[in-house]
């Protein structure tokens, strides 16, 4: 065995199976809503945005030529997940955003997850919730941190 390796924390193995059950459960959103991974992950994107999207940034994100995304946003249009809009602050730009039809359907295939998460957090008291939340927060920042674009 290398010498420098060391075995995680019991918690970073913990959230590394939560990552990879995400990851199984994104599948099976995938599946269920008949979605190839990319669109999933546009979807997703899109979704979780706090800012408008267009089809450029969207090709950054996802590592796309512009051609497969434009490709990517003309299959997602077409059935009726994105909707093209013209940015209110610069009407030269389009932006995406997710269909109502898109969101309420994504909503009704998560609503038991949501539902199974709500309930294991409501076993808490509100004291282990905080720190749920803080060490959340802090392993997120961590994923952000090592996935850093300008890492590589």
């Amino acid at each position: 065995m290398h010498e420098a390796f060391r075995a995680p924390e019991p918690e970073t193995r913990a959230l590394r199976r939560l990552q990879s059950a995400m990851s199984d459960a994104e599948a099976a959103l995938g599946r269920r809503m008949r979605m190839h991974p990319t669109d999933l992950a546009a979807m997703g994107y899109l979704s979780l945005s706090d800012e408008p999207v267009g089809p450029g940034e969207l090709a950054h994100r996802l590592a796309l030529s512009p051609a497969a995304a434009t490709e990517l946003v003309d299959r997602l249009t077409s059935a009726g997940h994105v909707e093209r809009r013209r940015d209110l602050a610069d009407r030269r730009r389009i932006r995406l955003e997710p269909s109502d039809e898109a969101v309420s359907t994504v909503r009704g295939q998560l609503d038991s997850l949501l539902s199974a998460l709500d309930a294991a957090v409501q076993e808490s008291d509100e004291e282990e919730r905080a720190v749920i939340r803080a060490f959340l927060e802090r392993a997120t920042a961590a994923y952000e941190w090592w996935a850093d674009p300008a890492k590589d």
